[in-house]
């Protein structure tokens, strides 16, 4: 992870063409969607009525929020959402998820896609990044984090 923060965030050897988080420096949202990118990996977004939450944004200082550079003036009304306070399962048809092939899939752009969509734009982007074939996986060194070799699945 060290080897991916650089002082110049355009430096940095991973960029989405065209996402937001090219141009985020050090948040652990961006690497987390770096790395759910290059993976094809998904998030289930629940969808609950009045925009209830797992989660919401207190709105605390950091890189967005009162930045002194920050020229945008957030509304808390905005950001801050109620959190879920019952047992979401009831609001499930039949009290459980559906089959994942019956959720609709979403890119990074908003645009409908597909698990495959997602692998196959994921995959163009690892050929530049990481040097492993299709099959193999990044084996990280336990003793530094930084990814030491590629190893068959």
């Amino acid at each position: 992870m060290a080897m991916r923060y650089t002082k110049d965030a355009k430096a940095n050897n991973v960029q989405i063409p065209k996402s937001r988080t090219n141009g985020w420096q050090a948040s652990w949202k961006k690497f987390l969607i770096d790395m759910m990118y290059l993976r094809g990996y998904v998030a289930l977004y629940p969808n609950f009525p009045n925009q209830q939450s797992f989660s919401t944004n207190h709105m605390e200082p950091g890189a967005h929020i009162s930045a002194l550079d920050n020229v945008v003036k957030h509304d808390k009304e905005d950001f801050e959402v109620p959190l879920l306070r019952q047992d979401y399962w009831r609001m499930l048809p039949q009290g459980k998820l559906p089959p994942t092939t019956k959720l609709p899939v979403i890119n990074l752009f908003n645009r409908r896609s597909s698990l495959k969509g997602l692998k196959t734009a994921g995959a163009a982007l690892q050929q530049d990044v990481l040097p492993c074939k299709p099959k193999e996986l990044v084996l990280v060194n336990h003793a530094t984090g930084l990814p030491d070799h590629c190893s068959a699945f």
